[in-house]
Order: C-alpha cells, then structure tokens, then sequence
C-alpha cells in the first residue's frame, strides 16, 4: 500500500500502488493503484531521459449531473461542462467557449471514468485533435492542438476562487516563512486573479489564498481574496518580497506587521496582524 506494484493472480503486474484508506490507521482498507496502462509511458519516458509532458487545454470543467443534463438533453454523465477559458490557452484558440460541453476527445467519449483532464492529459503536446461539443443545443466538431499543461503553480492561480475553502497546496503558494510567521498563505498576483477578486488589474501585489483561524491574521478579519500590496509601508509585489519584509521585522524584534489590504469595492486600509507564537 506505500507503494510498490500491484500483481494479479498469475504475476502480472496491473498497476503501482499509491495511497490506503483505513478506518482504522492500520494496513486494512481500501488500497488504490496508478493502472499500468498509464505509468507505462511515463516510465518509458524516463528510462530515456525524457521529460514527461501532460497535454492540456486550459479549461475550468465540471461534471454533467441530472440538472446540467436536464438541460443539454443528455444521459446522466456524459461529457462534462466548460466553465471557463484560460486565454490564450489550445482551447481558447480552438474556439471553445464557456457553457460548452464536451462530449468526446479525439473519438473517446467524456465520461466519469475518462474524464476530459484524463484523455487530455495522456495526448501528447502538439497533437491535433477533434472536440465534439453541444453549443445551443447544436453538436458540433471543433479542432484543437494539445498544449503542454503548465506548472502547478501556473494552474493555481488561473484557477483562484475566492469563495474556494479547499486548503491550498503549499508547493504552489507562498515561502514557508509567511505561513510560519503570518499564519497564512499568499499567491502572486496576476490579471486573472484580479479580476476574480475585483480588484484593479494595475494593483501591484499578493493575494491571500488561505488563513489559519488561530492567527493573528483570521483575529483581524483577513480572508482568502483579500490583496497585500505593501507591508510595513513598503510596496510587496511578489511573494518574496513579503518575506523580505516580514523577516526584517522578526530581525528587529518586532512582533507584527502593518498591512496594506485592498478589497473589492473599498479603500485600502492599514491592517497590524501580530506574528504566529
């Protein structure tokens, strides 16, 4: 269950066992495994010292389920619904457009078993490919290339919600000194986010993408949306630009620091958030 392959019953290996849900925190549940169909071409790109390439089409998704059906006319989940367009990205330039769904990839049918992120994922970068669609009501065939899907890091911040509660992967938000410090995490701003958060795409800074309900941060009202653009009254553009800020103050014994918080439809304001004890 820590890893390793899965055998069926004459030796085969079917599958690399990844990850155990156990009701009881033992080696008893249920054990989930990679198919061997799918690690087969990453470890074939490996062994030759290849980077492995996701395809990708730059889209939000989300399932069909009996309302969605109810009003494309479709069977109970098939295909999946656009949600929106990342500019710039193989499905915007293919035409695709928010309220599409998708109901085949190059021939293979959108279901919850083959999900489009999976069929696209294992096309290679560059391909070309047909995406049949409803539109209005209308089916239709578009043509897309199949770019390369980006860092996680890159992913996150195209797909920011601020209403979004899920906790945030630490690999892709900000230095370990800022969630250690400030009890929070922050993501570089960009004119995606700002949009999302309405805030002005000119504004230089970081958004909050998650806070810790014990921090001095969550006591003073800070949420995830909220942008930083200066701390201790000094401009904060990226992420680590924060930090340089936040250990001079640690450096100099001091226990807090200023923020400069912009909000959608209000002023910015000056908020003292005291360090995590």
């Amino acid at each position: 269950n820590s890893g390793g392959p899965l055998f069926d019953l004459n030796g085969r290996v079917i599958g690399i066992n990844n990850r155990l849900i156990s009701p009881v925190g033992v080696n008893i549940g249920l054990n989930f495994a990679i198919p061997a169909e799918s690690a087969i071409p990453v470890v074939q790109a490996l062994r030759g010292g290849k980077t492995v390439a996701r395809g990708y089409l730059g889209v939000g998704i989300a399932p069909v389920d009996d309302d969605t059906a109810a009003v494309f006319g479709l069977p109970k989940e098939i295909g999946e619904l656009v949600q929106s367009v990342a500019p710039g990205e193989a499905a915007d330039k293919a035409g695709l457009k928010e309220g599409d769904v998708v109901v085949k990839v190059n021939g293979r049918n959108v279901t919850p078993e083959q999900t489009l992120s999976y069929i696209v994922a294992n096309i290679r970068p560059g391909t070309k490919v047909p995406l049949d669609l409803i539109r209005d009501g209308k089916r239709m065939t578009l043509a897309a290339v199949v770019g390369t899907r980006p860092a996680e890091n890159q992913i996150a911040k195209r797909a920011f919600d601020p209403k979004d509660t899920k906790p945030t992967d630490p690999k892709t938000t900000s230095s370990k000194l800022i969630r250690d410090t400030l009890g929070m995490a922050v993501l570089a701003l960009d004119a995606q986010i700002s949009r999302a958060v309405g805030v002005d795409p000119a504004i230089k800074g970081v958004v909050v993408a998650e806070v810790s309900p014990s921090s001095g941060a969550a006591q003073r009202g800070l949420q995830r949306g909220d942008v930083i653009t200066a701390v201790n009254y000094k401009p904060t553009p990226t992420t680590d630009s924060v930090a340089e800020q936040v250990a001079a103050a640690k450096k100099s014994g001091f226990g807090a620091v200023m923020l400069q918080i912009h909000r959608r439809g209000n002023n910015p304001e000056q908020v003292p958030v005291r360090f995590v004890e």
